[in-house]
């Protein structure tokens, strides 16, 4: 039997401009073999952004220049890469039983030649009309 699960989840103030929401889903077919863990990217408008972060179990993200040192018995997986503004990230998965999402920032060079070599690119889907 199939099933679905939310992993990691997160929220992201881009400048106190543009507002985001992270959500991992994890779908496994246990017969079939299939695992797939995918991170799709929400903008949303600034009153419900303070609405989920004030729920208190949605983490604000903040972006980080390098990767966290990854302690023994997790996995940080690479997601995607995500661009807003001519700022450029790359999305991991620090899977701890939790699920942390990290943003690490990058350069544009470095986003175009991941996008180039075929790492999938997450796009924001627009909920805020």
């Amino acid at each position: 039997m199939a099933s679905f699960e939310i992993g990691s989840r997160s929220l992201f103030n881009f400048r106190n401009e543009r507002f985001f929401l992270f959500v991992e889903d994890e779908v496994t077919v246990p017969d079939k073999g299939v695992e797939i863990e995918s991170i799709n990217i929400y903008e949303i408008d600034q009153q419900t952004f303070n609405f989920i972060r004030d729920e208190g179990d949605t983490p604000v993200i903040r972006p980080v220049i390098t990767l966290p040192t990854v302690p023994p018995g997790f996995e940080l997986e690479r997601k995607c890469i995500f661009t807003v503004d001519n700022a450029y990230y790359v999305i991991y998965d620090l899977e701890n039983g939790t699920d942390t999402n990290v943003l690490l920032r990058i350069g544009a060079a470095l986003f175009n030649s991941m996008r180039n070599s075929g790492v999938r690119e997450c796009i924001p889907q627009d909920f805020i009309n």
